[in-house]
């Protein structure tokens, strides 16, 4: 069975992320780069800052694609491969990294200046995101609209993703809450994927079209709308748009599987995107990497799904 490989976004990351892969030499090139971005000795036991220092926007960024790489580069290490790579919100970037478009130092400097443009375009007012599960597209869209919010991510039918400013979120969750079955709000301090996030776009395009972007080894989707990026400047426009245009996750997923791709492993800390396959394509297999005791256990399933 062909396998796709997804990079999970924010929101995941803990103490005990890089537990399994801190002593794995295939990690060590990843893992040090993230020390020197994010001031944590990653490889060197739990990570000892506190649940706000590790939801900062930047750092939360630095850490979940971090992961990504360093698994990933265990996993190829150990004879796996994929047949197409996608990445949710920062994931996008790491799976950039893990498909051979970008090195491990490359990507972690590309996700770093990413999240300055972020914080820099949203300094002010306060913003975040919140996900419900129950409310149809067109609904979360109307209540948007009236609450001052925006839609950010579509993940399913009924299972939309909005962020805005604190005080419009606010409005939208308590109207929500009376019409959706799960409402949460998210651990993310801007509003991704929105217009309040316009103006990192210029600086970002501009960081990945001095980057050494090159072709990658199998194909890597954009969370936009699931299409393949296929040179530089498309990586610089996709890339760039996302960060402040709506992203179709459910769409990217259909195209995952148009790739030919009938089994998911999930990399990044968390299993998020692993359940969003378990709940919308049933039949599909799908593991994350912290399913597993060992990197070497996640491999195994890997290159068993050939």
């Amino acid at each position: 069975m062909p396998l796709a490989i997804l990079c999970s976004g924010q929101g995941g990351q803990h103490a005990d992320m890089f537990a399994s892969v801190a002593t794995e030499a295939a990690a060590e090139p990843a893992l040090r780069k993230l020390s020197e971005l994010t001031g944590f000795a990653v490889a060197q036991g739990p990570l000892t800052a506190g649940a706000d220092a590790l939801a900062e926007n930047r750092t939360a960024q630095l850490l979940v694609v971090g992961h990504a790489l360093a698994a990933h580069a265990v996993l190829a290490a150990q004879g796996v491969e994929a047949v197409v790579f996608a990445g949710y919100s920062a994931g996008e970037i790491a799976a950039h990294g893990c498909s051979g478009a970008l090195d491990a130092i490359a990507t972690l400097d590309l996700v770093a200046e990413r999240g300055r443009a972020m914080d820099a375009a949203c300094a002010g007012a306060p913003q975040g995101m919140l996900a419900t599960i129950g409310l149809r597209l067109a609904e979360a869209e109307t209540l948007a609209a009236a609450a001052g919010v925006a839609v950010a991510i579509v993940n399913g039918p009924d299972h939309v993703v909005v962020g805005g400013p604190l005080d419009a979120l606010d409005l939208y969750e308590a109207e929500a809450a009376r019409r959706a079955r799960h409402v949460r709000r998210l651990g993310v301090r801007v509003a991704s994927h929105t217009r309040w996030l316009a103006a990192a776009a210029p600086r970002f395009a501009a960081a990945i079209a001095a980057s050494p972007w090159r072709a990658p080894a199998a194909p890597t989707l954009s969370g936009l709308d699931g299409r393949v990026v296929r040179d530089k400047a498309a990586a610089a426009d996709l890339l760039s748009r996302q960060l402040h245009e709506r992203l179709d996750w459910m769409r990217c997923l259909e195209s995952v599987f148009e790739y030919g791709a009938t089994a998911v492993l999930e990399i990044g800390p968390g299993r998020a995107l692993t359940r969003m396959i378990e709940e919308s394509f049933p039949r599909v297999a799908a593991r994350a990497f912290e399913d597993f005791r060992t990197p070497a256990g996640a491999a195994a399933w890997a290159v068993r799904q050939r």
